[in-house]
């Protein structure tokens, strides 16, 4: 059996490319330390040793048990991450999807970090949308981080440079969205 068979959902694969699941993890292991810089306790429901990334489930039924998995842990926010992929080779940017009305704020959080880490690229701005989860009892957002199939996007998301900026932008947004809960708490 070939590894991707074995993968949950191994997602697209940019024009003679890199992975999703390949940037989304590398981005994700590289967010987990700044967060935790910052005092926060990160979750990762995929890691390289994870067996939690192999199921016979499918995707849909995993996400769900994801969201699940988050709502169990009582976490205060829930980010998944992708990178999207279209018809149009021209198509790209990034874009923020949010579902439940209360995580519009984190979604508008994160949006602007990266539009503002990434002033080169387009912003498709935030969406509302049933995909990103419905289950999920806090703020849930899910990122497309880039466009795999424009060729540009698709090589400049494989870089560790995207990467290690993608992070930090994330992390940023994250911070900026408690800080500023905080603020509300007072």
């Amino acid at each position: 059996m070939d590894y991707n068979d074995r993968l949950i959902n191994p997602g697209a694969r940019a024009r003679r490319g890199v992975w999703e699941r390949d940037v989304v993890l590398s981005v994700a292991e590289k967010l987990m330390p700044l967060l935790e810089a910052q005092g926060a306790k990160v979750y990762m429901t995929r890691t390289q040793s994870n067996p939690y990334r192999y199921t016979a489930t499918g995707k849909h039924s995993d996400n769900r048990a994801r969201a699940i998995l988050a709502n169990t842990l009582q976490v205060d926010a829930y980010v998944r991450l992708h990178c999207d992929w279209n018809r149009n080779k021209k198509f790209k940017g990034h874009t923020t999807y949010y579902f439940r009305w209360g995580s519009r704020r984190l979604a508008k959080s994160l949006r602007h970090a990266i539009a503002e880490s990434f002033p080169e690229r387009r912003d498709h701005g935030i969406h509302r949308r049933t995909f990103v989860s419905v289950t999920t009892t806090m703020p849930a957002v899910l990122l497309e981080m880039g466009v795999l199939s424009n060729k540009k996007e698709g090589v400049d998301l494989g870089t560790d440079g995207y990467q290690t900026r993608m992070s930090e932008a994330i992390s940023t947004g994250l911070v900026d969205y408690f800080q500023d809960s905080d603020k509300k708490k007072l």
